[in-house]
């Protein structure tokens, strides 16, 4: 496909990203960056040179955001990442980014790990990779999950980025400075933790690991510098304060079907929620023993918190925080957003259009509209009839992000 002409994509059904019915023989012109008219083909104009690429029988729609995930990790291996050149490891995080990028991922929230350098190599087009939204580094207390400390003595900090601020903040004065060091390093988001985890042997998914005057002094100083903070918490007091001090959004937030008012308040204030059932199911499957079992405790607990949220209203957003494990399957999120009561179009929209507004980026990206970034794809089939087809490499038959394209099946499928 010709890069810097006219392209209009034509006779696919569209899948604009809003919840609206999907437009059936529709068009959509890209020139440069941006989309520049969207509607049925039968109202197409055609500018002089553009290439008019037929996509009839396909799907088109929105390129996939994920809200949560880490592009640092290149698995759970310890001792490989130890023993490997530095930039080696910086390789191999590019590779992620490009996988991440080629399956259908044109937007990236990462939650802790990637420095500014990575953002701005893919802005200047030196690597491929998503769009990225920074948090850098997880601000967390002595022994919670940002702290790469172990009891025997062994710092694992090496296994992230050289640089970065460091994580621990113990005191509402450490938590002040910690938001101003990640804002200076270039975070575009500010990540706390108000809980421990699922992985870690330590604190729980319900033990509280910021006070509620940590959790505040966080919030505080993030917006006065209108940045947002988003916060890992399952349950637990530390989710309760977390939305009292009033945090933009909840990553996991399994438990929260135990706290209706918190719930509640989450729907009349807008606090998002990004609820990971991926990295849930990956921990259970393929986990530590304890992470196992934490994982597996939380299951029914965690589907009843997409319910009640979806009742309430509670605005949601895809993210996978799968990086630990695997890249560039981030779409068995949306599978698994289906398997726990979404429709698939409920799906598609939160890792979408909403998914766009959770970041602040709804007026460029998330839906396809005149004026937005051409970030697209074309899908052999009907994800919202077999939403499993956006896993699918084969079923990607188009990615594009800016205009650009960087997967191209469409000639081989013809």
């Amino acid at each position: 496909m010709s890069e810097g002409t006219a392209t209009l994509l034509r006779g696919a059904t569209l899948i604009d990203g809003s919840g609206a019915a999907p437009l059936p023989e529709s068009a959509v012109l890209v020139e440069g960056e941006r989309i520049t008219w969207v509607g049925p083909a039968a109202a197409a104009v055609v500018p002089p040179g553009a290439n008019v690429i037929d996509i009839s029988g396909k799907t088109l729609m929105p390129g996939l955001i994920d809200c949560h995930d880490h592009m640092i990790h290149t698995g759970f291996d310890i001792m490989r990442r130890a023993s490997a050149p530095l930039s080696l490891t910086m390789m191999r995080i590019a590779d992620n980014l490009r996988v991440t990028l080629e399956a259908g991922i044109t937007t990236v929230r990462d939650a802790g790990g990637l420095d500014l350098g990575f953002k701005l190599a893919v802005e200047e087009g030196l690597i491929p990779g998503p769009r990225l939204v920074l948090g850098l580094t997880i601000l967390s207390r002595t022994g919670g999950i940002g702290d790469t400390r172990l009891r025997s003595g062994i710092d694992l900090w090496f296994m992230e980025m050289p640089g970065l601020p460091s994580p621990v903040c113990d005191g509402v004065e450490a938590c002040r400075r910690g938001v101003r060091e990640v804002l200076h390093a270039g975070a575009d988001w500010v990540k706390c933790a108000a809980t421990g985890g699922v992985s870690s042997q330590t604190l729980g998914p319900t033990d509280t690991a910021l006070t509620y005057d940590e959790l505040k002094v966080i919030a505080d100083e993030a917006h006065m510098r209108d940045k947002r903070v988003f916060v890992h918490a399952y349950g637990g007091q530390g989710l309760v304060d977390s939305v009292a001090v009033g945090i933009d959004c909840i990553e996991h937030g399994a438990y929260l079907c135990r706290h209706p008012e918190t719930l509640a308040r989450m729907a009349d204030q807008g606090i998002w929620l990004v609820p990971t059932f991926m990295v849930i199911k990956l921990h259970r499957e393929r986990g530590t023993p304890w992470g196992r079992a934490k994982a597996a405790a939380m299951r029914d607990d965690h589907r009843r918190t997409l319910e009640a949220c979806m009742q309430a209203g509670v605005p949601l957003a895809m993210g996978t925080d799968a990086g630990g494990y695997m890249h560039g399957h981030n779409a068995v999120e949306l599978q698994l957003l289906v398997e726990n009561g979404m429709t698939p179009m409920q799906a598609i929209v939160a890792s979408t259009g909403d998914a766009a507004r959770l970041l602040d980026m709804s007026a460029d990206l998330g839906t396809l509209a005149a004026g937005k970034y051409a970030d697209l794809l074309v899908i052999d089939g009907d994800p919202l009839r077999d939403i499993a087809i956006l896993d699918q490499p084969e079923r990607i038959q188009l990615v594009m992000k800016g205009g650009k394209t960087y997967v191209d099946r469409l000639a081989s499928a013809s």
